[in-house]
């Protein structure tokens, strides 16, 4: 069985100010291998607590730490800088996360609705492509978003499954909600859907070096391992 754990970025709006792409990205990982990436991910942030003293029970929240603030959780803005390229590095580095994204340009059809399916049959394809799993043959995706009380329900599955016929034998039960906060591999998704947001659509520090030097980090995990998709809406 697979784990999907899912961010998202924009709207779903289509009135003047609206985002013009909605985004989820997600990070697939066999249950087989959930502990030890976990067990990395938590190391690593032992190490930015060592490191540059960033509590442990603190959330690694990409948009507050790349923002104005000089001293965002007791941080320099250059120690929140070196604690993101850290964290990209160390997804970067574990063969049993695959990063996924879809991009959504908003157009007339619902962005949600088309994004979920994308996500979905990407999901699965890239477990088709793994072939099995050593420790586990069983099949299965369940679904884990990010807050509960964003996470989508049964108009979800009716509009997902519709698109997707061949998610019905892979879905483990309704996706459902945690607090980012409380999970390592949710901060990831948070992470890479920011940075996949600003590569389209790039706010001031992404034209400093700093920012440049994260986009350059993310793009290459992209070549190396992972999958997107652009589509329009």
């Amino acid at each position: 069985m697979h784990f999907l754990y899912v961010d998202e970025s924009g709207d779903v709006g289509a009135k003047p100010g609206s985002s013009r792409h909605f985004i989820l990205c997600g990070i697939l990982v066999h249950h087989a291998d959930w502990r030890k990436a976990n067990g990395r991910l938590q190391a690593m942030r032992e190490r930015l607590q060592t490191f540059h003293g960033l509590p442990l029970d603190a959330e690694l929240h990409a948009s507050e730490f790349l923002g104005d603030s000089s001293n965002h959780l007791g941080l320099s803005q250059r120690q929140r800088l070196q604690s993101l390229l850290h964290s990209l590095g160390c997804i970067q580095k574990q063969p049993e996360l695959t990063p996924l994204c879809v991009v959504v340009d908003k157009g007339a059809i619902d962005p949600t609705s088309l994004a979920w399916a994308e996500l979905t049959r990407i999901a699965i394809e890239r477990i088709g492509i793994s072939g099995p799993h050593a420790d586990c043959h069983s099949k299965g995706l369940a679904i884990i978003c990010d807050s509960p009380r964003a996470s989508p329900g049964r108009l979800w599955s009716q509009a997902t499954l519709s698109a997707q016929p061949q998610l019905a034998a892979w879905l483990i039960e309704l996706p459902f909600g945690r607090e980012s906060q409380d999970s390592h591999l949710l901060q990831a998704c948070d992470l890479l859907c920011f940075l996949m947001k600003q590569s389209l659509l790039p706010n001031h520090f992404f034209g400093t070096s700093g920012g440049q030097q994260l986009l350059r980090r993310h793009s290459r995990l992209w070549t190396e391992r992972g999958q997107r998709c652009h589509v329009k809406g």
